[in-house]
């Protein structure tokens, strides 16, 4: 792993094998499960399974985010970062190991984020793991928490993979790539002469609204063309890409790697932030907003619209585009994070105060759960060939007063969460 220059190196405590006392520790942080952060533009990470025995954990932290002090053993201001990977039975939920680890080092004010791995730590092979990992700024007493799966069979998946960009030292933490960039697709553990790479325009299609009867399907096969680039047999290069869809595909496994506009899970273009108000406006509305003949004068009025003033708009619109990046970060299968189901309802309602995972979906609360008023909304993970990150909402006609109520929030100036 020479590759990796970081600018710190986290070390592995210890990893506590006793049931009893790592079942406390889940009992701790279950507790309040609104502490349960999506991954977002100020905390990332990134599985990577070296060998059949060893898994490394990437991490990346904005730079604003964390709070350096001097201490006795440093006369630099130094960031104190400590961790545990609480890893459940995926089956049972149940926990069967816990990890800590600590990080301490330097952060760079030319940087926008602060880059470290952890060194290996093993996980048992043709497994799929549940995880919570809690991370704590000693310095600032702050602390968050992300849920995920790990999966940890011989079968093509994002784990298994790991994507470096050309000019950067640290790894791809997502599917997610940008144009005029040049990328290796690595994998220890694949052989990727056994797959092939395909391609597409990028999709358009948006989900349906959360009350419709209608239904999204699966792409079509024949709306890709083989692309066609050198495989080795631990590693692809991916250069000079069109914008689109790339699909690698092993036998009926695939994974979608989406290659967007440089700033990519950010919206920068007009066009591009004129899209997703789809959610929040009607279509003959919608219509004059492409049509405009100066879009950003129309992009600009819609908002001031909604806020009644250039203070209140602004922050409509803030709030607004960090939630499409948190979708697109968070939820991007064979399509934009923004334009699937989970990223529908996180634009429009905002973090849910509860969310629920099984093996098989996501559940997430708006309200106290024992409230009648409550909204929940139920996403089942759909088995496909183009992503694994694909879930589908459980629409029902019950959702439509309340997704009036939260477009009409939006157009009157509150944001809703």
């Amino acid at each position: 792993m020479k590759v990796f220059k970081f600018l710190i190196l986290i070390i592995i405590c210890g990893i506590a094998f006793s049931q009893c006392g790592a079942r406390k520790m889940a009992l701790e942080y279950s507790q309040d499960e609104s502490r349960v952060i999506l991954q977002n533009d100020f905390i990332q990470l990134k599985f990577y399974h070296l060998s059949d025995d060893s898994t490394s954990l990437f991490l990346k932290i904005k730079n604003t985010e964390l709070l350096t002090a001097r201490d006795i053993e440093s006369k630099e201001p130094t960031a104190k970062i400590s961790g545990q990977m609480l890893l459940f039975n995926f089956d049972t939920n149940k926990i069967i190991d816990t990890i800590q680890f600590k990080a301490n080092g330097n952060t760079s004010k030319e940087e926008l984020y602060f880059y470290f791995y952890s060194v290996n730590f093993p996980l048992a092979d043709s497994k799929i793991y549940n995880y919570r990992l809690v991370l704590k700024d000693k310095n600032r007493g702050t602390q968050y928490s992300i849920n995920g799966t790990i999966n940890k069979t011989s079968e093509l998946s994002k784990e298994n993979i790991i994507l470096l960009q050309e000019e950067n030292s640290f790894p791809n933490f997502n599917l997610l790539i940008n144009e005029n960039s040049n990328y290796r697709l690595k994998s220890e553990r694949l052989d990727l002469t056994q797959t092939k790479l395909w391609f597409r325009s990028m999709s358009e299609s948006l989900p349906p609204p959360p009350y419709s009867s209608s239904r999204e399907g699966l792409p079509e096969m024949s709306g890709f063309g083989i692309f066609d680039t050198p495989i080795k047999k631990n590693e692809l290069v991916l250069e000079n890409l069109p914008l689109g869809d790339l699909l690698i595909k092993k036998d009926s496994v695939g994974l979608s790697i989406l290659n967007r506009p440089l700033k990519f899970p950010e919206l920068t273009s007009i066009s591009e932030m004129i899209s997703p108000l789809r959610y929040i406006s009607a279509r003959k509305e919608f219509e004059r907003l492409n049509s405009n003949s100066n879009l950003r004068v129309g992009l600009e009025k819609f908002w001031l619209d909604c806020g009644e003033n250039q203070e209140r708009a602004t922050e409509l619109m803030s709030a607004f585009y960090a939630r499409v990046q948190t979708a697109n970060l968070n939820f991007s299968s064979f399509k934009s994070g923004w334009k699937t189901d989970r990223g529908l309802i996180l634009i429009v309602f905002g973090s849910p105060t509860e969310l629920t995972f099984t093996p098989t979906s996501e559940t997430w609360v708006y309200g106290d759960k024992t409230d009648l008023g409550s909204v929940k909304f139920t996403f089942d993970k759909i088995i496909n060939g183009f992503s694994d990150n694909h879930f589908e909402l459980k629409r029902n006609s019950i959702y439509k007063s309340e997704w009036a109520k939260k477009v009409s929030a939006w157009r009157n100036g509150r944001i809703y969460n």
